[in-house]
């Protein structure tokens, strides 16, 4: 009898999970800033719809994924309430970030930390303020302005509208910056770049502006395609230094860009994923090359993400990435390949490895050692800073990537070969996207070390 009763449970919870319900109503909590329909435009489900309560549960999940992938929440509950009807209340509980960061500027300069930290000087540091307006009238649009003085000055401004139209697919973004640089890398030897500094004038000087359009189609996918101009001038001592560094030996360059992009983003949580994917690709014309003074050059760059969730503890993934240019005079400041932001072989920090074309791949499997927790901080604090999400994860990489370069080469010895890496780290995930990660690792060099960065590592 109590077999039957066991079947007869069973069989009831079945039925019930495919039992056609009703969203009879969406209700949103804790929003004192973002708009409803902002957040509705995440959500794969709406007021009206019928599906079984299967079908509810699995969008109820991506859909908490998207809230919290938009940047604009620390938290994000979605809770459903039955009557007893066919009807089902969903009520949507947030905790919204603080969205205006007024932020005084003191920074080094360096490419990385590890670069910075060879030399422990305060002398190439900035100052000065910048303004991040998230969510600004609470639709998610974004106002920067940067105001940046010292080593390497920097003006702008970019104002961010994610939708201009009713049904929240098109945006626009605007852009406009200045940057005045008194030391600039003129050459890479040996690999590293090679750095000269002015005391008194600017070394390298860069005006640009665009504008994009943007396209969301659905949750996903995003096609954007980008306008805009670029003015460059660089000091006489840098053209002496190296008279390719614009093209046919000039002081100056200038040009018209064009850039189309296509992401597929389906990662569950995009500052540390753990499952999902990524796939962008992006086609970028620069110059017209009416002239011997202004470049003509096109690249497509290629890039791949797969992660995968293979219990509640372990998780792996690999990215692939490459960059493809059809030209073979590329100047010295257009060619850039490995050891810049995210494209970096672990364990190369130190290095720079330039060319035309590059291929990157990364692996990496994760062990979390803390699960994912919340620390409450004490009562008087913004709801924004009181709730602190945290989790701790072990991870083991292995890194290999190559580069093509036809022109500059002499010298440096890892172009035109393999390189790789691997070893061992912590990454350490907090709010605000906020990632410390501390690696350590070696090289196919023989070069061994540790390694922090402030992103994910895939």
């Amino acid at each position: 009898m109590h077999s039957l009763r066991t079947f007869a449970a069973a069989d009831s919870t079945v039925a019930a999970s495919q039992q056609h319900i009703i969203v009879k109503q969406i209700i949103f909590t804790g929003n004192k800033v973002t708009r409803p329909h902002i957040m509705q435009r995440e959500l794969l489900f709406a007021a009206g719809d019928v599906m079984t309560m299967d079908e509810l549960d699995k969008r109820i999940v991506r859909s908490r994924e998207n809230l919290l992938n938009t940047s604009l929440f620390n938290f994000v509950e979605i809770k459903k309430q039955l009557t007893g009807t066919s009807d089902v209340y969903i009520i949507i509980e947030v905790v919204e970030r603080w969205y205006v960061f007024p932020v005084p500027i003191f920074e080094i300069v360096d490419r990385n930390f590890y670069e910075w930290w060879q030399n422990k000087s305060l002398r190439k540091t900035n100052y000065g303020f910048y303004l991040n307006w998230e969510n600004f009238r609470g639709r998610r649009e974004n106002i920067k302005a940067l105001a940046r003085f010292g080593y390497s000055e920097r003006q702008g401004f970019q104002y961010s509208i994610p939708y201009i139209d009713k049904k929240q697919n098109d945006g626009i973004v605007i852009t406009a910056i200045q940057t005045f640089l008194h030391e600039i890398p003129y050459t890479l030897s040996d690999n590293r770049l090679q750095y000269f500094k002015s005391d008194g004038t600017f070394s390298r000087k860069e005006y640009k502006a665009n504008i994009r359009y943007t396209h969301r189609q659905g949750i996903n996918k995003t096609f954007s395609l980008t306008a805009g101009y670029q003015y460059n001038i660089i000091s006489d001592t840098i053209l002496q230094l190296n008279d390719s560094y614009f093209q046919s030996g000039q002081k100056t360059e200038s040009y018209p860009m064009i850039s189309f992009e296509y992401k597929d983003d389906a990662r569950d949580i995009r500052n540390y994923p753990l499952s999902g994917y990524f796939l962008s690709l992006e086609f970028t014309k620069m110059g017209v090359g009416v002239n011997d003074k202004d470049p003509s050059l096109t690249y497509i760059i290629i890039h791949g993400k797969k992660f995968w969730k293979l219990n509640t503890r372990w998780s792996t993934a690999v990215s692939a990435k490459f960059k493809l240019s059809g030209q073979n005079d590329v100047p010295f400041y257009n060619q850039q390949a490995l050891g810049f932001e995210g494209d970096v072989i672990r364990g190369y920090d130190k290095y720079v490895i330039n060319g035309e074309n590059f291929a990157l791949f990364k692996t990496g499997l994760k062990y979390n050692i803390i699960k994912p927790g919340v620390f409450k901080m004490p009562v008087g604090l913004p709801e924004s800073f009181t709730r602190i999400p945290f989790a701790l994860y072990a991870n083991l990489f292995f890194d290999a990537g190559y580069v093509k370069d036809k022109r500059f080469y002499y010298g440096n010895p890892l172009s035109n070969t393999w390189q790789y890496s691997f070893g061992a780290g912590l990454d350490f995930v907090t709010y605000y996207d906020l990632v410390l990660r501390g690696e350590f690792a070696v090289n196919k060099l023989g070069n061994t070390g540790i390694f922090f960065h402030l992103t994910a590592p895939i």
